[in-house]
Order: structure tokens, then C-alpha cells, then sequence
């Protein structure tokens, strides 16, 4: 196996993270190429997941050297972790009278209600798990590209961080998933399931489906486990 290197990701690796979304996540993730739309669409959405992940240090980027020194060493994984806080989302509902819902009136039809499913997980969340869960890392994107995959590096990434995260008061880690790939993984470390958004419900006004994965998943989840049992 390559010596990959796991690292803590940074402010600095935005441009870098954005371009291996761009040139793997995009094209590789199956819920993605089901929406049949475009990397223009795409990017802000890429662009806003790691912003609000480098906020916090619990993201990780995963390269392999290469030797291409002009270009520096190759990123072949990510994982981009936010945080979510019971009392920040409760307090931004009573200030709006409603959740804190992204403008989505300049996407296509698809991608408004894609994403709108997105934040239906966001907003049913905090009604779903107990109510001494109070701050959580959210799984933004999990990506390992299709060179280096069934190596273990998501199952590492996974792992990652967990125990300076229980120190730092985090109460758990949740995650919509949306490939059957990553659902697998998360099923298999543990993570519960908490509800299902099926892919057959995300239909223009006639009734047809936007959204049919090539993969073998037929719903978007939300799942979750605890610090603890990490």
C-alpha cells in the first residue's frame, strides 16, 4: 500500500480540497451524477461544505507523495466535517421563525429539491436523537477517489480525531448518506440509522423522478452515533 498521509486539513488546503471534489466527488459520487447536473451548479455547494468544515479541526485530507513537485503531492481523499449545536440551531428558529433555509432560487428544479432534502435531515435531526445530545460533528462529504478505493482510507478517516473530539464536548457524529457505498461503511462502524429519505419521493410537479442512483441506494439517510462508542 502507498505511504499515504492523513492530515488534519486546513484553511490552506481549500483550493485543493475544491479541485479533487471537482475532479472526483463530482463525477463519482452517485446521487450526484443522478441529478444530471452541472459542475456550475455544483461548486458553490462544494465551495460552502468546506468553508464550514475548515472552521473547525476536525476535517481531514488525505495525499499521497508523488514526487511532482510543481504540483505537490496528490489528494486521493477527503473527509469534511462541520459542526451542528442544538442551542445555535434553536436560537436561529426562534429569530426566523423557521429554520435557517438556504436561497435556493438560483438552482435548477432538480437541485432545489435535492438540497431541499439536504436540509429536511438538518432541520428532523435534533427531534431524532435524545435530548442530551447536544453538539455533534456533522459529516459534510466523505470521499476517497476511485484510484485508491477499498484500501481502508475512508474506514481511517472515519476513526479520525474521535477520541480529541469526546474531549472537546462533542456528543456524537452524524451523517447523511448518500451513496450505498458509504452507507455500508457507516452501517458496519456502528452508526444508526435514524430515517430514510427515499430518492423516489424527489419529483418535478408532473410527478417524474429526478433522482435515480446507479449504484444500488434508493434513499438518502441520516444517521448517527455517539462519541462514546468510538
Amino acid at each position: 500500500m502507498p505511504n499515504y498521509i492523513f492530515e488534519t486539513a486546513q484553511q490552506s488546503d481549500y483550493d485543493r480540497i475544491l479541485k479533487f471534489l471537482a475532479d472526483h466527488f463530482y463525477h463519482e459520487e452517485p446521487s450526484i451524477r443522478a441529478t444530471k447536473t452541472t459542475i456550475e451548479e455544483w461548486l458553490p455547494i462544494f465551495a460552502e461544505m468546506t468553508q464550514s468544515s475548515l472552521k473547525y479541526p476536525w476535517s481531514t485530507i488525505v495525499t499521497c507523495p508523488d514526487g511532482d513537485v510543481e504540483n505537490g503531492d496528490t489528494v486521493v481523499g477527503v473527509l469534511l466535517n462541520s459542526v451542528w449545536n442544538r442551542q445555535e440551531d434553536d436560537r436561529k428558529k426562534n429569530l426566523n421563525g423557521k429554520s435557517e433555509d438556504h436561497d435556493l432560487s438560483g438552482f435548477s428544479d432538480t437541485m432545489q429539491r435535492f438540497l431541499s432534502v439536504l436540509q429536511k435531515c438538518h432541520d428532523d435531526f435534533w427531534s431524532l436523537v435524545p435530548s442530551d445530545i447536544n453538539t455533534v460533528i456533522y459529516r459534510e462529504i466523505s470521499s476517497v477517489g476511485a484510484p485508491w478505493q477499498r484500501q481502508g482510507i475512508a474506514s481511517k478517516m472515519l476513526n479520525r480525531n474521535m477520541k480529541s473530539a469526546k474531549s472537546m464536548g462533542i456528543d456524537g457524529i452524524v451523517s447523511a448518506t448518500t451513496s450505498h457505498a458509504n452507507q455500508i461503511l457507516l452501517a458496519k462502524n456502528g452508526f444508526e440509522c435514524l430515517r430514510e429519505f427515499k430518492y423516489s419521493e424527489i419529483q418535478n410537479d408532473s410527478g417524474q423522478k429526478l433522482v435515480e442512483t446507479d449504484d444500488g441506494s434508493n434513499a438518502m439517510r441520516i444517521n448517527f452515533k455517539r462519541i462514546e462508542e468510538f
